[in-house]
């Protein structure tokens, strides 16, 4: 989760801003911008092309080897499950039949495909630690070249899309403007919950 820091929701306040598909148009000193996926992908550097639509086939194929070995077949993974796997794996010491280097390298891959993860969920898409995870995510994962080429900046733009036009947010902000010029406290500290990567929405109005 982001907490938008004080300078940035108090400038919110003062933009008027409308739903348009899924792009954001604002009012900023009188003058129409635009926040879309053209500026997100700019900002973010991430493949924002359409999101391929897996068959049935494909589906079945999606793998579970990450979430039967390091989350016991859990359905319901939260944030922190994935950090406390992200250190076990760390921390462990294979032992076995495989040579020491085919070990390490297994273990390092897998270290790796945690850490995406963890990013993915943690970090782009600042998941509520309290929601599970996606499996399809955790699926994804564990084909490093699938993983890699799926378009990840569309699926972070929707998040924050959302997350943007959310009703919590919309309804304080026209909370705020019913009140009397006299009852607004400019001083009061206000923050909004943000999911996403609202990071981009703030470069791109800077």
């Amino acid at each position: 989760m982001h907490e938008i820091n004080r300078y940035f929701s108090m400038s919110l306040h003062y933009m008027n801003y409308v739903e348009f598909k899924r792009e954001l148009w604002l009012l900023v000193k009188g003058k129409p911008a635009r926040f879309s996926i053209r500026e997100f992908a700019i900002v973010i550097g991430f493949l924002c092309t359409s999101k391929p639509i897996l068959t049935l086939e494909e589906k079945v194929k999606l793998k579970t080897r990450i979430r039967d070995e390091y989350f016991k077949g859990a359905t319901q993974i939260k944030l922190d499950d994935i950090q406390k796997a992200f250190r076990s794996l760390c921390d462990k010491e294979e032992t076995g039949k495989k040579k020491k280097a085919e070990k390490e390298k297994d273990l390092a891959t897998d270290r790796v495909k945690i850490a995406l993860l963890y990013f993915l969920e943690g970090v782009l898409l600042s998941a509520d630690p309290k929601r599970n995870m996606s499996t399809f995510h955790m699926s994804m994962v564990d084909d490093l070249d699938m993983f890699n080429s799926y378009p990840w900046g569309t699926v972070v733009y929707d998040t924050t899309i959302d997350s943007l036009q959310g009703k919590d947010m919309a309804e304080k902000y026209r909370e705020r403007l019913r009140k009397p010029p006299h009852k607004q406290l400019p001083d009061v500290k206000q923050t909004y919950t943000l999911y996403g990567f609202p990071f981009a929405f703030q470069v791109s109005f800077s």
